[in-house]
């Protein structure tokens, strides 16, 4: 009898390892599985800010074919309709390349007021004493981020107040 008790004993031992062996494998296996899910998101994300990089001169070459159009009023009328048929798509070829770059998560810092040196580069400085000092008083380019992270900061021009003494 009392070897039957010690083989159960026996039994119930390495039945209680062998369950606590199996518990630490599903626990490690869960925790494998968290980490290559970690680590496939964060993949994605350095492959979205590269990309992004390359993109956003894009984005702003045609921000400024737009700005630079030429002055229309001494063209003939189908000159002068060719023309704004040509800007309207090449604005709207701008606002399909935003709306891409927006799909990917990232969002456009706009400068607004004071200078935030994680948001904003400082490109110049001008002296308007109408304003605070150090507040923006106009961007340059636009900055893009990803949740909290920067891909371009916005360039701006800050106010800078020189005492005079």
């Amino acid at each position: 009898m009392k070897k039957k008790k010690d083989k159960k004993s026996e039994l119930e031992i390495k039945c209680a390892e062998y369950l606590d062996g199996w518990k630490r494998a599903k626990a490690d296996y869960e925790n494998l599985q968290k980490n290559l899910s970690q680590s496939a998101e964060d993949a994605r994300k350095r492959i979205k800010i590269s990309f992004l990089h390359d993109l956003l001169p894009v984005l702003d070459n045609f921000g400024q074919a737009v700005v630079h159009l030429p002055d229309l009023d001494g063209c003939d009328k189908k000159v002068k309709n060719d023309l704004e048929n040509w800007l309207q798509g090449v604005t709207f070829i701008q606002k399909q390349l935003e709306d891409v770059i927006k799909e990917l998560g990232a969002e456009q810092i706009f400068a607004q007021d004071q200078f935030d040196p994680n948001l904003h580069e400082s490109v110049d400085t001008e002296s308007d004493p109408g304003k605070e000092d150090q507040t923006i008083i106009k961007q340059i380019q636009p900055g893009w981020k990803i949740g909290e992270t920067v891909i371009r900061p916005a360039k701006v021009i800050i106010n800078e107040i020189k005492d005079e003494k």
